[in-house]
Order: structure tokens, then sequence, then C-alpha cells
């Protein structure tokens, strides 16, 4: 294994043009990157859930699907490599962002006296023409694994040809990284856009492990409200919340149209999922609240004038089945602004300021 001097450079520029049109980071492309600037030919790419349940992967010498029933479905309940790395993984809360080297060499972890006989070898021999291998582990508990194999008469890793995948570890870790946050800030535009569509006025988005990653000014003084002024320390995408698990709960569904309703004081949050599916297997999960102040709702109208008209009661319908401003003004063929007046003139009707509390209103009517 011969790095090329020009190895790192030329992968860093192959990556980040890559990132601009990728769906995902683990894939062909990268395999083929690895090849041509390091050298090294025989690569799989594993990928399990968060829990360490196995996905599918990918070989590097057939590179043309994400394997779902290779043998290793069966043998990733016995694969002593995989176990250390999820259980290393989970207890140092490894995350897309981790960019110091994680290795796993097969013949550090497997007794030299028992390496040759192990079931680990005879699957490896079997399955990929390889005798030995080296481990790396990517995103949320290690939930992708890229793993470098040699043969038999190649014999084993180096501590020169070590040192140089932990090289190699860190320009694919930070390269992840990148592709990550570009990823996450598309995601976040898409959920805000959302957001405005369904005229709320105070949110904040996070991912499944705890971290707030946008957040707008008016939703940070309804928190500070409920939790104090610390809950400001709290709102970072490199720290986990203490609150949020107070406030998703653990009955999260993974249905994006599961919509979940938490009443904390007098702050009514309504928390919606939004998955990020990959090819392999992967998804993640996001999650984006809204925040309204619970206040009293008019039961009655106070005159004749104030009732609702046909089209205000059609709008207050489509409103409930989940419909945004857009779909409606679809449905009834008019414009977004008409569509947006008419609720305006519906809130002030029913006194209520947001959509939840007409909900609570179209309730306690009926």
């Amino acid at each position: 294994m011969k790095p090329k001097n020009m190895g790192q450079i030329n992968f860093f520029t192959e990556m980040s043009e890559h990132q601009i049109s990728a769906q995902e980071f683990f894939g062909n492309v990268l395999l083929e990157s690895i090849k041509r600037n390091f050298g090294l030919k025989k690569i799989v790419i594993f990928f399990f859930d968060v829990q360490g349940k196995f996905l599918s992967l990918i070989n590097s010498e057939d590179t043309k699907k994400n394997d779902t029933k290779h043998p290793y479905k069966e043998f990733v309940l016995i694969d002593i490599i995989r176990h250390i790395i999820f259980q290393d993984a989970v207890r140092d809360k490894l995350t897309y962002f981790d960019v110091t080297p994680r290795i796993y060499k097969s013949t550090d972890i497997i007794s030299k006296s028992d390496y040759n006989k192990s079931s680990y070898v005879e699957f490896l021999e079997k399955n990929f023409n390889a005798h030995y291998s080296l481990t790396v582990p990517f995103g949320i508990n290690a939930y992708i694994q890229v793993s470098f194999f040699k043969s038999y008469d190649e014999g084993d890793f180096s501590e020169e040809e070590t040192e140089e995948l932990k090289k190699i570890y860190v320009y694919i870790a930070n390269s992840y990284k990148n592709f990550k946050k570009y990823e996450q800030a598309k995601i976040i535009a898409n959920i805000q856009n959302e957001i405005i569509a369904r005229g709320e006025k105070a949110y904040l988005i996070t991912d499944d492990f705890m971290h707030i990653l946008s957040y707008n000014e008016l939703a940070k003084d309804y928190l500070k409200d409920i939790f104090g002024e610390a809950v400001t320390e709290q709102i970072n995408s490199e720290i986990p919340c203490y609150w949020l698990p107070f406030l998703l709960g653990d009955d999260m569904s993974n249905d994006e149209k599961d919509i979940k309703t938490r009443i904390i004081k007098n702050c009514i949050f309504k928390i919606y999922t939004y998955n990020q599916t990959y090819s392999n297997g992967i998804v993640d999960k996001y999650h984006w609240i809204t925040i309204s102040q619970k206040i009293p709702i008019k039961k009655e109208f106070s005159s004749s004038e104030d009732k609702l008209t046909k089209t205000e009661e059609r709008i207050v319908e489509l409103l409930h089945k989940g419909l945004t401003y857009k779909e409606i003004s679809n449905e009834l063929v008019v414009s977004y602004h008409t569509v947006k007046k008419h609720i305006q003139n519906i809130y002030t009707k029913c006194g209520v300021n947001s959509r939840f509390e007409l909900y609570k209103w179209i309730e306690e009517r009926e």
C-alpha cells in the first residue's frame, strides 16, 4: 500500500465536488476515490442502524448494488470485531462529526494463537478472499464501517500501513463531516419552508440525538420561560440538550405523518418527524417542533357577522386535514395570498393564534 503524495489533495477535491450533487457519501464514488488516490483495493463498506442491526454492504469488487442478503447478515451475530466497534461507539457517543482516528485491526482483537483458526478468518477467506482486516467506523453509533482487507500471502497490516490508514481515516472523516453539514443545511432549509407554509411563528429543528440544529428567537423566548435562562447554553448543535428528551418523550414514531403534541406550562409544542432515507437502509431522523402559547378559546361567535363564511368553513376543514396554504390554494383554485387572508379572518373570528388552537376550537365546538 503506497498512498500517492497528492492522494490527500485529490481525495478532498473529489469529495468536495461530489458533495454538491451526491445523495449519499459512502458509496461507489468514495470507494473509487480511495482506490485511485491511496492504492487500497480490497474494501467493504458495511451499513447498520443506530441499534447495531446489519442493513447492507458494498464490496469494492462489486459496487453495483447494496447487498442486503449477504452471508454477513448471519455472521454479524458472532462478529467480535463489529461487537467491540459498536460497544465503543455507543460508549463514546460517536456521531457524524468525530474525526479522531478509530482503528480496529483484527489481529489486535483476536489473539495470535486463535487467529488463523477463528470463525472470523474462516468467514473472510470464504466470502472476501481475505485473511486480515483493518476496520474504521463512522457516523452515529458507528453505523457505517469501512473494512480494508489483505490476503494471507500479502501479510498483515504493518505499523507503517496502520499509520497511513489513520491518516486516511482523518481524510474520510473530515470529508464526511463536511458532507453532513452541507446535507443538514439543505434539510433544515426544506423544513423551514414547510414551517413557513404552515404559518407557524416559533420553531426549532433537532436531530434524533438531542442536538438543536436551528431555531428562531421567539422559540428561544418560549423555552426560556419554561426552562430558565440556562436553556440558551443548550441551544448548540454540538451539545446534546438535557431537556429535549423530556420534550420529545420516548414514544416518537418513525412515521413522518404522525404528529405528537405536548403542553408544558402555557405553551403548546407540536412535534413532527422528518426522515432522511438512504439506499443502504440507513434512516436519519430529524424533528421539527412548533411552539405556540395556550390561550382561552372563544367557543361562541359574538355576533352573526363573526360567523364563518362557507369558504372559510371549507378552509377550516382543509386546515384540519393538514393541508398547507399552498395546497389549499390549489384545492380552491385561488391565490396563496387569498388563502392567507381568509385564514387571518378565521383566526380573528375564532379567537385563536395558531393551527393547533384552531383544532382545539373545532373540537370544542363539535
